[in-house]
């Protein structure tokens, strides 16, 4: 492997930076058990330039410096950072060959897995859950009708408007003044999976490679999994509820603000290069 050039250097030092001022500026929702942690957009940057990599590192590192959550935290919560970076960028590599759509729907599948299972937790709430499937039928036929040309621009916007309406609904069903935290998680979660089904589904209809999908997930299941484990006996909650916290924190960063931000910079690659 060639050693980094002064342009990717650079690269890496920003993206360090980046990471580091992002967790500090929004650190209330960076660290402990409860997070949504925003630098983790950052995370999609491997599939697209290698200097990211060291730059996630490097940044991961001085945001659990000073993030206050212990050893554990700057050692292996970075070193769980530097691991997924690699595996992104591993992606990458992959991404120029087809291994199924199948693997590219699990981030959606999750997100409205994990939102759904966040709002039901304590009660069932099945107008919650039609309201939900509603709101993904709409999208869907949203999403075939527009590449099909079957209808015009201002029905298919309809559609979509309908559908985010449908989870724009839902804190009201769910009593908004009561909303619990894992409830308000779970409502952002599935505002997530609509915005991905959404990219995946135009994807797909237009017969382009799903696979730039897969990019933020490796980030999401290190960092549920692995942070947890030192995670939960720090802040002395249960494995699996930090699971499931991490977990859908790292779903909304990675996809809700990571994906765009993915799809932004592949149009513009003159900005980084592989």
């Amino acid at each position: 492997m060639r050693p980094l050039s002064i342009r990717e250097i650079a690269q890496a030092g920003l993206i360090a930076a980046a990471y580091a001022v992002l967790c500090l500026v929004f650190a209330p929702i960076s660290f402990a058990v409860y997070q949504v942690r925003v630098a983790e957009a950052l995370t999609v940057l491997p599939f697209l330039t290698r200097a990211a990599i060291p730059g996630l590192f490097i940044g991961c590192l001085l945001a659990n410096w000073f993030g206050g959550m212990g050893w554990q935290d700057i050692v292996f919560g970075s070193l769980i950072t530097l691991i997924a970076a690699i595996l992104t960028r591993l992606v990458f590599h992959l991404s120029r060959s087809r291994f199924g759509t199948a693997m590219a729907a699990i981030p959606a599948i999750m997100l409205w897995a994990g939102g759904l299972v966040l709002l039901n937790k304590e009660v069932l709430r099945l107008p919650v859950i039609g309201l939900a499937a509603i709101s993904l039928v709409l999208l869907l036929s949203a999403a075939r009708f527009r590449n099909s040309g079957q209808l015009n621009w201002m029905l298919i916007h309809i559609l979509r408007f309908a559908s985010l309406a449908c989870l724009v609904i839902l804190p009201m069903l769910s009593g908004l003044a009561d909303m619990s935290m894992e409830q308000i998680l779970g409502v952002i979660a599935l505002l997530a999976a609509w915005t991905v089904t959404w990219i995946f589904a135009d994807i797909i209809c237009a017969g382009r490679n799903p696979n730039v999908l897969i990019a933020p997930l490796p980030p999401v299941l290190l960092n549920a999994f692995g942070v947890s484990l030192y995670l939960a006996p720090i802040i002395g909650v249960n494995y699996w509820f930090s699971v499931q916290m991490v977990g859908v924190g790292q779903l909304i960063a990675c996809y809700l603000l990571g994906l765009p931000l993915l799809r932004l910079l592949e149009q513009r690659r003159s900005l980084l290069e592989h």
